[in-house]
């Protein structure tokens, strides 16, 4: 009898956790993320590519990612004018998909360790491989 209670205990741990899992992930996304670079290899690993802004003195380029489940990307000019693009987002498992309109664009959430994301995006639609790019969130 012992072991039929430790098997309902394991069990009933491994689906709380794993139905938590995406609020843990969603809560992780939750912020501003200053885009650092790409990395040059596959698989979200490899050497990291540094992201040029247009203007070193401005502020990063960055996305933000609110709980309302809209985001915001944000790129600087050479005069430092911000470019915002507004779009709602929808994370299920480890796929964040970004839409805007009738337009959606879908990341490949490789990891979220900290204050540093790595993502998977497609080069192209239906496109296998992807390219992989390093945020870090700022504090």
């Amino acid at each position: 009898m012992n072991i039929l209670k430790q098997i309902t205990l394991a069990l009933t741990t491994l689906m709380l956790f794993s139905c938590n899992g995406n609020a843990q992930s969603e809560k992780a996304l939750i912020g501003t993320w200053e885009i650092q670079g790409v990395l040059l290899g596959d698989d979200g690993e490899g050497a990291l590519l540094p992201h040029r802004q247009d203007n070193p003195d401005c502020e990063a380029d960055h996305s933000v990612f609110t709980t309302d489940r809209t985001a915001k990307e944000v790129k600087h000019n050479k005069n430092c004018e911000a470019n915002e693009t507004t779009f709602d987002w929808k994370l299920e498992d480890n796929l964040l998909t970004l839409t805007k309109g009738d337009r959606s664009i879908n990341w490949l959430i490789h990891s979220i360790e900290d204050d540093k994301m790595t993502v998977g995006v497609q080069m192209r639609p239906g496109a296998d491989k992807r390219m992989y790019v390093v945020y870090k969130k700022r504090n």
